[in-house]
């Protein structure tokens, strides 16, 4: 029998990317400290951001909580599909790097990272993408996305979904990863008016 795991959070992210390796995501601050706010008291919640922000950094976050939200840079690597990668302060974390580690208390992880959930043109249905091997590595829900999205627009769209997701939760409850979809589904008729179609179409979720 599973061992019962107390739930922890980590809200990890990186917006200065450093020379070369992207544009720098200007709402990534302030998105880890808005999730920061909503994640309920009963958890454990860290906020890893800026130079801790690194690729040995985000591995130990990974092993050692329950729930991620990362906020980053994400790369598809369509001929190498193990390749594919976040974008981290110092070095690329690759979704080999992810998929050697033994993850047992993953539970659920918000990839607000552009290009985390994309499909291959000729394999759709065989495709493994960044959120796909997070699943593979023993996540059992995830939210990814398609392509890019504007990053102030992201936010919107995480706050509504953890506000769903975490709203019965301040009389007490337990954080149930479950819920995500209908989370997910919550929140993108939430800011219909703030985010445009083409923009919410990017959120996904796969798994339970």
């Amino acid at each position: 029998m599973k061992k019962h795991v107390p739930p922890s959070f980590v809200a990890i992210g990186q917006g200065q990317q450093g020379a070369g390796k992207g544009k720098a995501l200007l709402a990534v601050d302030s998105k880890l400290e808005l999730v920061h706010k909503l994640v309920p008291a009963t958890a454990n919640c860290t906020t890893i951001s800026g130079d801790e922000a690194t690729r040995a950094g985000a591995l130990s976050t990974l092993q050692q909580n329950t729930w991620v939200h990362l906020a980053y840079h994400g790369k598809q690597d369509p001929t190498q599909p193990y390749d594919s990668h976040f974008v981290m302060r110092d070095e690329h974390l690759t979704l080999l790097d992810i998929m050697e580690r033994h993850l047992p208390q993953a539970e659920f992880t918000f990839l607000s990272a552009c290009h985390t959930a994309v499909s291959d043109e000729e394999t759709p249905d065989e495709v493994i993408h960044l959120a796909a091997g997070l699943q593979f590595s023993g996540f059992k829900s995830i939210i990814g996305m398609l392509w890019k999205v504007d990053d102030s627009v992201a936010k919107h769209v995480v706050e509504a979904f953890y506000k769903y997701m975490f709203g019965d939760l301040k009389d007490g409850g337990v954080m149930d990863c479950t819920k995500a979809a209908w989370a997910l589904n919550c929140a993108m008729h939430a800011v219909k008016t703030k985010v445009p179609l083409e923009q919410r179409m990017v959120f996904v979720h796969i798994g339970v």
